[in-house]
């Protein structure tokens, strides 16, 4: 491997770090900021129970 290589894995790992960093920290500031609830649920609460998405039951 050349020097070339090596700087942009590490260049990549540095990114993927501070991606997963803020991930995390945005994440813990909604659910302190919404009473517990996290991202994920609030947003199939919201999108996955509307009801023109449901089949009718006969």
């Amino acid at each position: 491997m050349d020097s070339e290589s090596i700087a942009g894995f590490i260049g990549l790992g540095i990114g993927l770090l501070v991606l997963v960093a803020l991930s995390i920290f945005e994440s813990r500031t909604y659910r302190r900021e919404h009473g517990g609830e996290g991202m994920v649920h609030h947003w199939t609460h919201q999108h996955l129970h509307m009801p023109h998405w449901r089949r009718p039951r006969h």
